[in-house]
């Protein structure tokens, strides 16, 4: 081969090279900003979690032991929020929550004895839990193409990934109580449970 030919070959794989570089330093950076917001996202949604909870226990739904019980678990979360001890205080407040409306029968007169605005309430807890669990499955499966990607030689051997921190698993607890989590809960005396009792 000439000399020209050698540069021009040389000058292909230099070039070839800096694309794949370049395209994989993109993806890494694209997966690291949607991780942040990722996690941005699922600190939203746990302190939303331990609003409404906190709202429940001082709305009179609750006996006294229970509700101080659950503010206490809802305002330690609150405070742990990016700290390192938040996964600790989450999976606390997960526990507190299974154990204050564990019951079918005691979250079923729970649900009779509240008023509308406590029935809310109630739901929005459900509702906040089910987008825990949401917004936790898609940050645990951001890690997971995360580290992936970082793992890959190219990424390692041309450190891509810069100074970023290596991307962290939220390991918690995020199990609701399965008698709060529902669509839709008759209330007694009303709708087509009375209308049913007309009838008789």
């Amino acid at each position: 081969m000439s000399t020209l030919e050698w540069v021009l070959v040389i000058g292909a794989v230099v070039a070839a090279i800096t694309v794949a570089l370049s395209t994989t330093a993109g993806r890494l950076d694209r997966l690291h900003i949607r991780l942040a917001t990722a996690q941005a996202s699922l600190d939203r949604q746990l302190l939303d979690r331990s609003t409404c909870l906190r709202n429940v226990a001082t709305s009179g739904v609750l006996d006294p032991a229970s509700a101080l019980v659950a503010v206490e678990a809802a305002d330690a979360a609150r405070a742990a929020i990016g700290k390192v001890d938040q996964e600790d205080r989450e999976t606390a407040l997960s526990e507190v929550m299974r154990t204050v409306f564990g019951d079918a029968d005691d979250v079923d007169a729970l649900w009779a004895a509240a008023d509308e605005p406590q029935r809310e309430m109630l739901a929005d807890l459900g509702d906040a839990c089910e987008r825990v669990q949401l917004a936790h499955r898609f940050h645990d499966d951001l890690v997971a193409r995360t580290e992936r990607m970082r793992r890959k030689r190219i990424v390692r051997w041309a450190r891509l990934a810069g100074r970023a921190p290596w991307p962290y698993r939220m390991d918690f607890d995020d199990t609701p109580p399965p008698h709060l989590v529902v669509k839709e809960r008759p209330i007694a005396g009303s709708g087509s449970d009375a209308a049913a009792a007309d009838v008789r």
